[in-house]
């Protein structure tokens, strides 16, 4: 949960480097360049609450639904649709879930790849 301030403190005088930055990401909530500046300091991004659950990024109606509509393209849901762009960021995510039947889903998001439209 490190800003790039924070890491370059903490990359500065660290005995072990950290490889992986925790942080509230999602299509809804992805502040600036977080990818861009955790990549340059080795760092890979992991998005906590990827569907929403996090700061500034709970999903609208509206997101929720663009992201359902891209997903008919493909045969996905809204959440797949979320988390594949995620990954194509370059970022990771972590999820939770009571029903194994979502921890499924959200696995099945690499046979297919957004396109910019």
């Amino acid at each position: 949960n490190f800003s790039p301030t924070q890491l370059d403190c903490v990359l500065e005088d660290c005995k072990v480097k950290p490889v992986v930055n925790q942080l509230p990401f999602s299509v809804a909530y992805h502040p600036g360049n977080s990818i861009e500046e955790n990549n340059k300091r080795g760092l890979l991004v992991q998005a906590w609450a990827p569907l929403g659950g996090s700061l500034g990024g709970r999903f609208s109606s509206t997101m929720k639904g663009k992201c359902a509509e891209i997903g008919k393209k493909y045969g996905k849901s809204f959440a797949q649709v979320a988390l594949r762009w995620i990954v194509q960021t370059g970022g990771s995510f972590t999820t939770q879930s009571k029903k194994k039947e979502h921890f499924a889903e959200d696995l099945q998001i690499f046979d297919f790849e957004l396109t910019e439209e």
